[in-house]
């Protein structure tokens, strides 16, 4: 199973805008495109919310004008600092690093360092942890993510489904309990979902956000009483291709370690993609 061509250009779009580089830039040598992230003001006493519209904001200041070929802006997170960002995909590392740590990073990965691929080695995150803690940041968190396959098989559940569009989620009592698939987050909001619906009871519900005109994110939760029955797997596949009709493009993603999740993301049709690094700012 492989992904699309015209998917992977995009996405590889997405991650030029989302690290403020050139969208006709080329990596160097060791595989690298390394932008400077645009000037904002430190979160101070701002909430993560707060301070996630304004970097979202700086970011959507920095692109104007500059034509990437997709329709979309940077994906930005509650609780994430744009000081530092790795995007690691198809052999290439899209970075964005501050002004005071540029420099750094163009020596570390431009000339040497690890190729892409193995960015996420425990000796390189410490090295660029390092780096970070001298200006009061640190890795937050790695995670990987999934694109859908080529190969493309009709669902059908065995279960009763339920589909809800934005307008009626913020309502929606039932979904309160799926927190990972229902997010209520100002940033990133809540396009869609789909639930499991078993003896009358919402037993699973699979839900994507929009973290970018482009790409909406898929998250599932399913009530412990109901696991092992194969919902999560087949409503993420359902959500999929509903968004994938909509001209959009749904992801998954996890974190490395969460074999059960990625067996979920493989099972609904998703290849494995991409690795992302996320930094925070020091307590």
């Amino acid at each position: 199973m492989h992904i699309a061509e015209d998917i992977i250009k995009k996405v590889e779009a997405q991650f030029k805008m989302d690290c403020a580089l050139d969208p006709s830039g080329e990596a160097g040598k060791r595989g690298y495109l390394i932008g400077r992230r645009p000037k904002m003001p430190d979160q101070t006493f701002m909430t993560d919310t707060a301070y996630g519209w304004l970097m979202r904001e700086r970011m959507e200041k920095a692109a104007a004008g500059i034509d990437y070929g997709i329709d979309s802006r940077a994906r930005v997170y509650e609780g994430m600092d744009l000081f530092f960002r790795a995007i690691l995909f198809c052999g290439k590392g899209y970075l964005m690093a501050d002004e005071a740590i540029y420099d750094w990073c163009c020596r570390e990965y431009g000339e040497q360092g690890p190729e892409p691929e193995w960015f996420c080695r425990f000796s390189n995150l410490r090295r660029l942890d390092d780096c970070l803690r001298s200006q009061r940041r640190e890795i937050a968190d790695t995670h990987i993510y999934f694109l859908p396959g080529m190969q493309e098989t009709a669902v059908k559940p065995d279960f009763e489904v339920r589909w809800l569009e934005e307008g009626e989620l913020p309502d929606w009592k039932e979904g309160r309990q799926f927190r990972h698939a229902i997010c209520g987050s100002e940033l990133m909001p809540d396009m869609l979902a789909v639930a499991a619906i078993i003896d009358g009871k919402v037993a699973a519900v699979a839900g994507a956000s929009e973290d970018s005109p482009l790409m909406w994110q898929i998250g599932i939760d399913v009530l412990p009483e109901f696991a092992g029955r194969g919902l999560a797997s087949s409503l993420v596949a359902l959500l999929k291709q509903e968004i994938l009709a909509r001209g959009k493009i749904p992801f998954y993603g996890t974190a490395e370690s969460h074999g059960l999740s990625r067996s979920v993301a493989i099972n609904a049709g998703f290849f494995p993609a991409w690795a992302e690094v996320y930094v925070r700012r020091r307590q």
